[in-house]
């Protein structure tokens, strides 16, 4: 008896041990063979269930006979999987085929929308589900994108439908580009994150400035009023009276092992809503009602692109929802041109969260603005950590990537050029020791015409505490030439300290004004230099002292002589007997930048802003003295204020205040113009006067509001024709107390303030990340012209969108 017991146990044990195993594998798309994430997964009649994670891998830990596996997923046809009819210690490949399904589809329900209510409830959990909203965490992240190309389908003769050309056999052995980082990451409410790229590999490539782009697509988390993807900014489906711009629907509802019912519920935009919007699905969890998954992608195309977010959010010790995986993809359409294909170019991004902390205690004093940060060895981790810390092992296409697109960097010197690019995002064209600024080899403006000419500057390589340098330039309709030089002494990096001495001898805008701001490529506001057209000719000594103070202030001290020459007649004096067209001005002052909570990205050459959800803040005090051959004494004060709004269903508003007064009597030269803008047909230039013309005002005192407001996209959209709307009004106010020392030019205030109103059609074309836009702008009030076309004025429109 005991000897036949224990044979039994014998048997059975390992019988037990196959049953009680895990049911493993994989859901993907049965054309194109890709995984999908958070696929539906009953395995009881009673619902039981769980989902596919972000790379479409499940599991099933089970003691109990499971008959078969029920699969279902929003878009795709519906399956059975039978136990029976499979070898249990297999992993399991389940292919699903997708079917015609339409998102928009309006599904008509009795009463209460069942959805809605569930979405509510969502909604008035967010603060609590919401990982930015406690306290403190932090994580260590694994992220990886690769970059390769795919078959613009559409494009395709039908004589080569079914064919691969040669690129396609090419990048089916190796990807375009591989990037991985690990990233450790800790955030302090209410919104100061500290995070450090402390490894980073990038195929052909050692400099990691490819790599800030490997986790920093999305947003962290999908709670927020707005959900950002590439820095735009969407309404999030879960934001606060949702259900009346998007619609809702419950498409599916399974159980989990915990007892908990998870929604499966699709979305999209409401029709006739107007507002950046997303469509997609979330799995909700009755466990606090939170997110366990989403995805989500524009409802339009965004300017050539085609994107797509999933999120997955893990119960982490029985505390906190917390996102565990998140997925961007990123389509360019047609990026490859290649006769009689074109090919799109696919980023394809993953992050994968571990080792996460809920409330864990950390020093404020290791938060600062520098909010990503790339560690100096983070290039250099062995093969060895990298095998440690992969979440993932590399495939062999990606590891035949590295070797190929290493090679080719090496035969190709990659790593030179890709250290030029970024040189180059900062407005220089490296070349050896030199850095040669763009904007001294070429530029335009009304005064100058066509402008040609050369600057130098030297580079970290001869040394990265000072660069010297000088530039020359000649202007083919003034006929004259222009030079100058630098000198840059780089006293301390934290702090931001230099010492900056200058001398030019070169033209500047007639009472214009400039602030301590660098350019932004974003703002249409740097296309009004191509229209100056009222220039003094200035020679310029400047000795200047900039640094950060505060953590947010950005400060420069000043002080310059200057002989200024009026270029079109004006003179200044007493009486026009004894007046003159030349001017010495000795100037001290400082010029300030605030921007509270601004966040930056430090790179090992350089810092690039990130922004800051809090209005600008500009100053400038000046005080003229007639020190060292001075002739004037005066005092200036100028101002501006901008800030950006988001706005539910209406758009983005931007209001940019400015200001400015003097005291003292001074030429023209140091007051200030109207600051128009104004050409028949011209560029449109925010923050500036479209309709107003050039020299045409003059004040000693003034004050602008300049008021834009984009509302998207509210017109038809087809094909390339993706028009958005945008609406501006400008308001100034100017007076001169004392007009009797000026002789020759009219001077005239706007006093009585000036009014202009325009609209904008953005993006009625648009080329790969540039929109081609056209508008009308018309000036009414106290100084419109009697003559009503002379108060139009019309524009180009030029947006980029990245």
């Amino acid at each position: 008896m005991r000897g036949l017991l224990l044979f039994a146990l014998a048997i059975i044990a390992p019988l037990n041990q196959l049953f009680a195993q895990e049911i493993k594998g994989k859901i993907i798309d049965s054309d194109t063979k890709k995984p999908l994430p958070f696929v539906n997964i009953v395995y009881h009649d009673s619902g039981l269930g769980t989902s596919s994670n972000i790379d479409g891998e499940f599991s099933i830990p089970e003691s109990k006979s499971i008959k078969n596996l029920q699969i279902s997923y929003l878009g795709y046809i519906s399956d059975t999987i039978y136990i029976s009819e499979i070898n249990q210690t297999n992993y399991l490949v389940i292919p699903l085929k997708s079917k015609t399904y339409n998102i928009e589809e309006v599904v008509i329900l009795p009463g209460e929308n069942p959805a809605n209510r569930i979405i509510n409830k969502v909604i008035d959990n967010r603060d609590i589900n919401n990982p930015e909203k406690m306290q403190s965490f932090a994580f260590t992240s694994y992220n990886k994108m690769i970059f390769t190309i795919g078959k613009d389908t559409i494009s395709i003769p039908d004589s080569l439908k079914g064919k691969k050309s040669k690129m396609e056999k090419r990048f089916e052995e190796h990807h375009l580009l591989v990037i991985e980082t690990i990233n450790e990451k800790e955030f302090i409410k209410p919104d100061k994150y500290n995070e450090k790229i402390v490894a980073s590999k990038i195929s052909g490539f050692s400099d990691p400035i490819f790599t800030l782009i490997a986790s920093q697509v999305q947003s962290f988390s999908f709670y927020n009023e707005y959900f950002t993807i590439l820095d735009k900014m969407y309404l999030n489906p879960v934001s606060k009276n949702s259900t009346n711009r998007y619609f809702f629907n419950l498409e599916d509802t399974f159980y989990t092992d915990k007892n908990d019912t998870v929604f499966v519920i699709s979305y999209r935009p409401r029709k006739g809503k107007n507002f950046d919007g997303l469509k997609g699905f979330l799995h909700i969890n009755t466990n606090k009602y939170a997110i366990q998954s989403v995805v989500a992608s524009p409802l339009d195309e965004e300017q050539g692109k085609l994107l797509r977010i999933r999120q997955n959010y893990q119960f982490i010790d029985n505390t906190q929802w917390f996102p565990i995986e998140l997925i961007t993809e990123i389509v360019f359409k047609d990026a490859l041109d290649s006769d009689p294909v074109n090919y799109d170019m696919i980023a394809k991004g993953k992050s994968y969260i571990s080792d996460i902390k809920i409330n864990p205690e950390l020093n404020k004093k290791d938060f600062t603005r520098i909010e990503l940060k790339v560690a100096e060895d983070a290039h250099k981790k062995a093969d060895e950590y990298w095998e440690n810390n992969r979440i993932q092992p590399l495939n062999q296409i990606e590891k035949d990537t590295y070797k190929i697109i290493d090679s080719i960097s090496k035969a190709e010197n990659l790593e030179k050029k890709l250290a030029g690019l970024e040189i180059l995002m900062n407005g220089n064209i490296p070349y050896k020791c030199f850095n040669l600024p763009l904007n001294k080899i070429m530029d335009y403006n009304n005064y100058e015409g066509y402008r040609l000419g050369l600057g130098l500057m030297t580079n970290d390589k001869i040394s990265r505490y000072f660069s010297v340098g000088g530039y020359f330039g000649y202007g083919f309709t003034d006929k004259t030439w222009k030079y100058g030089g630098d000198l840059i002494l780089n006293l301390h990096k934290e702090s931001e300290s230099q010492l900056h001495f200058s001398y030019s001898y070169d033209v500047f805008e007639k009472a214009g004004y400039t602030f301590y701001e660098m350019a932004d490529f974003s703002s249409s506001e740097i296309y009004r230099k191509f229209m100056l057209e009222k220039m003094d000719m200035v020679e310029k000594y400047e000795a200047s002292f900039s640094f950060l103070a505060f953590q947010y202030l950005k400060a420069k001290v000043f002080a310059n002589q200057s002989v200024v020459t009026s270029t079109d007649g004006y003179t200044y004096g007493p009486a026009i007997a004894t007046s003159t067209n030349t001017f010495t001005f000795n100037e001290i002052g400082i010029k300030f930048r605030y921007a509270y909570n601004e966040k930056y990205m430090q790179t090992l050459r350089a810092k690039y802003p990130i922004g800051t959800n809090y209005p600008i803040v500009y100053g400038n005090i000046s005080r003229g003295t007639k020190w060292f051959d001075g002739e004037y004494n005066y005092t200036k004060f100028e101002a501006k204020i901008t800030k950006t709004f988001k706005t539910k269903s209406l758009g983005k508003t931007k209001i940019t205040l400015v200001g400015g007064m003097t005291e003292g009597k001074i030429p023209v030269s140091k007051l200030y113009n109207g600051h128009g803008s104004y050409l028949s047909f011209s560029f449109e230039a925010e923050n500036s006067f479209g309709t107003m013309r050039m020299g045409e005002f003059y004040s000693d005192r003034f004050f602008s509001v300049f008021f834009k407001h984009d509302f998207g996209n509210v017109l038809p959209k087809k094909w390339a024709f993706s028009p958005k709307l945008a609406m501006v009004h400008n308001y100034g106010i100017g007076s001169i107390s004392d007009k009797s020392y000026h002789f020759n030019i009219p001077i005239k205030s706007y006093d009585k303030g000036f009014y202009e109103g325009g609209l904008l059609i953005n993006n009625i074309l648009n080329q790969s990340v540039i929109g081609y836009g056209f508008g009308l702008f018309y000036r009414y009030g106290p100084y419109s012209f009697e003559k009503t076309a002379d108060n139009f004025s019309y524009k180009v429109s030029l947006t980029i969108g990245i």
